[in-house]
């Protein structure tokens, strides 16, 4: 009875702990929508925030088993072309332009910020 309390716990705090990450990655391809009037910059090609959105999703389900956090998204999928290497862009609503990482690190901390702790 014991070892069977055991693994039911063990279990279900791998499957809270793996539920984590993914809520963390889907509010930082969420947070794009914040950006009114922003524009995602590919390779040097303009992108509206649905087309990025789009894109970031195709990106992350291709390389999902190798992403176990959303800093792993962020470095991995969401910061620089996998083809090429070129860092993405965001360029906001008053024409500055910041690298995705940057971007997204900053929305990670707030999105951290606003949830529960444990």
């Amino acid at each position: 009875m014991k070892k069977i309390l055991f693994f039911s716990i063990l279990i279900l705090s791998f499957s809270a702990s793996a539920q984590e990450p993914e809520a963390e990655i889907q509010a930082l391809i969420s947070s794009l929508d914040s950006c009114k009037n922003c524009v995602f910059i590919r390779n040097g090609s303009e992108h509206k925030v649905p087309e990025a959105k789009a894109h970031l999703l195709r990106k992350y389900e291709a390389a999902k088993k190798q992403i176990h956090s959303a800093e792993d998204f962020i470095l991995g999928v969401a910061s620089k072309s996998s083809i090429t290497g070129t860092p993405y862009k965001i360029k906001t609503a008053d024409g500055k332009e910041v690298e995705s990482e940057k971007w997204l690190f900053d929305r990670l901390k707030e999105i951290r910020a606003k949830s529960p702790k444990k």
